[in-house]
C-alpha cells in the first residue's frame, strides 16, 4: 500500500497504548544513557544492539563457565 493511502483506523484498531508507551519510554532511557544532546534519536537503538552484543561477547569470554552453568539452570541473566 503506497503512502499517500495508509489507513490509520486499521492501525488504531490493533493499537496497544501501554506496548507504544513501553517503547516510548525505552528509547527516553537510551537518550538519557547515552546522552547525544542534539534531540535526534536516530541510530540509539543500533547503537544499543551493538554494545549488548559486546557485553555479552565480554561476558561469555570472561565469565563463560558462570554463564554456561545458568543457561544449564535454566535462569535469565
Amino acid at each position: 500500500m503506497p503512502a499517500s493511502e495508509f489507513d490509520y483506523q486499521e492501525i488504531l484498531k490493533n493499537w496497544n497504548t501501554s506496548e507504544e508507551q513501553a517503547k516510548a519510554d525505552f528509547l527516553d532511557a537510551l537518550y538519557e544513557f547515552y546522552c547525544p544532546g542534539n534531540g535526534c534519536y536516530t541510530g540509539l537503538y543500533q547503537r544499543f544492539q551493538s554494545d549488548i552484543v559486546e557485553f555479552c561477547r565480554h561476558l561469555v569470554v570472561n565469565r563463560g563457565t558462570e554463564v554456561a552453568e545458568l543457561f544449564r539452570a535454566g535462569l535469565e541473566l
